[in-house]
């Protein structure tokens, strides 16, 4: 097995109801929402109350206070944006974008982010870019795309800005520049959004907008990573592994490769493989190496040559073990996509050297 040598940038394509719908609530809601019986909502709600409608289907949908039912809180945000609420507008976009709660939908995704965004809803517009960035519904356009985040962006919508940084530094749909990507990663990235701190951390370890800085890469890496995003998990492991940027720690880096794994990242299943079979603060074990080839395999990841080496060193009985462990791994671990822990990617966009 040859060492993983990458490290690649991310680009938020959609943000799911569970991460922006959480983020809505601002003190007066969650003060009300943990005081109020859901009945007493409900009542608003049923009477008119276009934010109590808002705030019915965001509970509907993250399981704020009420059973999580999807369809209820479609038809919730349905009431609140047909009364003339943005933010039910967006949320419903991101439904029909995502097909939570009803039939899957871009071009109905579109019409709500585009009657969101008459209200300058800087999310909706946001959302408008992604759509526009991935194709989704239409023929992809970048240059679209980019008008759109830079619209979101003049209102300050984090996510918007780390996407904008994302296209300087791609070209894609705007004319390539790597110092305006860098600094518009950082902007993003010292609001708190992760996505821009691990994007930051690549600039800093691939030298790409600014002299490369290992130890500036593991501290916005370590940023991202308390927050649990699983690619900076991975990126910080293998800083760690190999001592760059920080003191070296196998134990912390096979923590952080662990870490990344269970949270979805399949390059974290490469590099528990790779710390297996070369012995890097474990025992050689070319069972679980075989094991966490076999959970790549299954998160879509090219290995054949990779379980062809590390079967040699296995009886026929051991790789059928290392088969079953990774089956019973990766179904515990599998995740819902309808249900992300932070932003939804709906596709990693990779540039830059590892």
């Amino acid at each position: 097995m040859s060492p993983r040598k990458g490290m690649a940038f991310a680009v938020t394509v959609l943000l799911l109801l569970p991460q922006f719908l959480l983020a809505q609530f601002n003190a007066d809601d969650q003060q009300r929402s943990s005081a109020d019986d859901s009945n007493q909502l409900l009542t608003r709600a049923q009477s008119g109350s276009v934010r109590d409608q808002l705030l019915l289907g965001e509970a509907y949908a993250t399981g704020f206070g009420l059973p999580k039912d999807l369809k209820q809180a479609v038809k919730w945000f349905h009431r609140a944006a047909d009364s003339g609420n943005p933010d039910a507008m967006n949320d419903l976009g991101i439904a029909y974008a995502t097909g939570l709660g009803v039939t899957q939908s871009y071009e109905q995704a579109l019409m709500w982010f585009r009657r969101a965004d008459g209200d300058g809803h800087a999310i909706a517009q946001n959302n408008l870019g992604a759509l526009y960035f991935e194709g989704l519904g239409m023929r992809s356009d970048p240059g679209a795309a980019v008008k759109w985040w830079e619209k979101a962006t003049a209102h300050g919508e984090a996510h918007a800005v780390s996407n904008l940084g994302y296209a300087y530094l791609t070209g894609l749909g705007a004319q390539k520049d790597a110092h305006r990507a860098f600094t518009l990663f950082r902007k993003a990235a010292e609001t708190g959004l992760a996505i821009a701190q691990y994007n930051l951390g690549t600039c800093y370890v691939n030298g790409q907008g600014v002299p490369p800085d290992l130890v500036s890469a593991a501290h916005w890496y370590r940023k991202a990573a308390e927050q649990g995003f699983a690619p900076a998990q991975t990126n910080l492991g293998l800083l760690y592994q190999s001592g760059r940027g920080v003191p070296q720690d196998l134990g912390e880096a096979l923590r952080l490769f662990q870490a990344a794994a269970e949270g979805g990242d399949s390059e974290a299943l490469l590099d528990l493989a790779q710390t297996y079979y070369t012995a890097r603060g474990v025992k050689h074990d070319p069972i679980l190496a075989y094991m966490w080839l076999e959970a790549a395999a299954s998160k879509g990841q090219t290995v054949d040559e990779a379980k062809r080496i590390v079967a040699s060193a296995l009886s026929p009985s051991e790789v059928l073990e290392a088969q079953r462990r990774a089956t019973e791994w990766t179904a515990l671990h599998r995740t819902d996509p309808g249900v992300p822990l932070s932003v939804s990617v709906l596709g990693w966009a990779h540039s830059g050297l590892h």
